[in-house]
């Protein structure tokens, strides 16, 4: 005997109301989630995330579930409505496909969340506060959770461009920024995770604001998650190739991994000891 399903509000959001309507069509057609990974080419993990709303489906996805379940187009009409979401809830879509990614490629104007150290980390939460009111020692201590990723047996490769304005805006205190840039010189010696910093002369203006992130998959799927300081987008697809395009620019215009530990080192003893 399987596992109960797991109760699923269809009030809590359109990702959910999509979510439970796969699963009524599914069972309606008395189809396991396997049978129905199986006729729509994915997994039976794939298909869970759909039913369960913690990951909902691309366009093309969606398309073949509504072709497989005969929804006639019930299912294509909530996709462009899950676009809609809170910020809050594409950023927790972000987190569940970046656990699993098999590449991870960001730039960013603050150290990004899988390279803070909990004392930066506090610093940045503490200060949006103004902004939610979440328990600063719990999205802390989540944040840090996460990073658990860069360490597992087979860990992504994860490359990050950092603006050279990182570097100098003080965040917390002059021992916070001391601690952080020396994590960053010491996880960017590790082999599969490299630091390099784009220069001032270097900036494009197209990412300036923000901080993009491109995630390839296991299946070879890309998708891109742009954050800024009160909203966040997911794109993925053929959404997702301008921002690919836009980080190839960010690293052309990038620094080397050896200038830029040298120049890491440099703030470091100049500014921050």
């Amino acid at each position: 005997m399987g596992r109960p399903a797991k109760d699923l509000d269809p009030t809590a959001g359109v990702a959910e109301l999509l979510g439970s309507k796969v699963r009524e069509l599914r069972k309606a057609k008395g189809w396991s989630q396997e049978t129905l990974g199986g006729k729509v080419f994915t997994s039976t993990t794939r298909i869970a995330q759909v039913e369960l709303a913690t990951d909902p489906p691309n366009a093309e996805l969606c398309q073949r579930l509504d072709d497989a379940l005969e929804a006639k187009g019930a299912l294509m009409e909530l996709l462009p409505l899950v676009g809609r979401s809170t910020f809050a809830s594409w950023a927790e879509v972000f987190l569940a496909r970046q656990a699993n990614a098999a590449k991870i490629h960001e730039f960013s104007q603050v150290v990004p969340g899988l390279l803070q150290t909990p004392g930066y980390a506090r610093a940045l939460v503490a200060s949006a506060r103004i902004f939610h009111e979440r328990d600063v020692d719990e999205v802390v201590q989540d944040r840090i959770e996460r990073q658990k990723i860069l360490h597992r047996p087979k860990p992504p490769w994860m490359w990050v461009i950092l603006d050279e304005s990182a570097l100098y805006h003080i965040v917390g205190d002059r021992q916070v920024m001391r601690e952080q840039l020396s994590h960053l010189l010491e996880i960017g010696t590790s082999e599969h995770v490299h630091v390099q910093v784009l220069p001032y002369e270097g900036t494009v203006p197209a990412a300036m604001g923000g901080s993009l992130t491109v995630l390839a998959m296991p299946s070879g799927e890309q998708l891109a998650y742009l954050e800024h300081m009160r909203g966040g987008s997911l794109h993925e697809g053929e959404d997702a190739l301008p921002y690919t395009v836009l980080y190839d620019r960010l690293h052309g215009n990038a620094i080397s991994l050896d200038a830029s530990a040298a120049l890491i080192r440099r703030v470091l003893e100049e500014k921050y000891l």
